[in-house]
């Protein structure tokens, strides 16, 4: 298709964009590709284009985190396809165990193209009034189905790389959304609902207690008994 002025692939400014974004998503997908499955301990830097940064601790037995959440503000647009990544990447083996982040009841388990399989939990409101669900993308199996209860830290499905966006790399794209009444709103980083506080990535531990009166989540995939091991 011509663009303006009938030359093929549109203004050379509009080519010059799309090649900024093809590059901007092959590094992407290069840093991606660069982690293992070994990968315990690290959290990749955000985007240049995310204007509220959080600083993130990483437990040393956790799972990396090869993508952080990037909703561009006033740095990009919706015009900019490499602006957005509305989750985070959690690095590990096909086969490996995905759990729930928190308690809730499942609304979505289901199979589709770009993400392959997906399950989404609803939380319910919590003492703050906001409904929340989260969303764990690309994975090998499902175990869950819409209707069912699930208590947080219970195994939802397997790790996989299902889906044209995953890039045929193993990993767990996970996302956060919060409502107000009936109307939802943007994907928020899910850094911001750690049951240790803003960052403070908190693997799940059964013998822990987690206050539910405001929404918080742990790991949604295990951790390593030891980080010595």
């Amino acid at each position: 298709m011509s663009g303006a002025g009938g030359t093929p692939g549109g203004t050379p400014m509009n080519r010059i964009h799309r090649f900024a974004c093809a590059a901007s998503s092959l590094v992407a997908l290069l840093a991606l590709s660069a982690c293992t499955g070994d990968g315990y301990g690290t959290a990749a830097i955000y985007s240049p284009l995310v204007e509220d940064e959080i600083r993130v601790i990483m437990p040393a037995n956790a799972p990396s985190i090869s993508q952080q959440f990037r909703v561009a503000g006033n740095r990009g647009g919706r015009s900019n396809p490499s602006s957005f990544h509305e989750g985070i990447d959690i690095i590990a083996r096909v086969g490996t165990p995905v759990i729930a982040a928190a308690p809730g009841r499942v609304t979505d388990s289901f199979m589709e193209p770009m993400y392959g399989n997906r399950v989404v939990i609803d939380h319910g409101v919590d003492a703050t009034g906001r409904r929340t669900r989260t969303v764990y993308m690309h994975l090998d199996s499902r175990r869950v189905q819409p209707g069912m209860q699930v208590a947080r830290g219970q195994q939802i499905g397997t790790m996989g790389r299902t889906g044209i966006l995953a890039a045929a790399i193993s990993h767990l794209h996970f996302e956060v959304h919060r409502t107000r009444g009936r109307r939802i709103v943007a994907p928020q980083d899910p850094h911001l609902f750690w049951a240790d506080g803003v960052g403070r990535v908190t693997c799940f531990d059964p013998e822990r207690p987690v206050d539910d009166g405001v929404f918080r989540t742990t790991y949604p995939v295990p951790c390593r008994e030891s980080a010595s091991r």
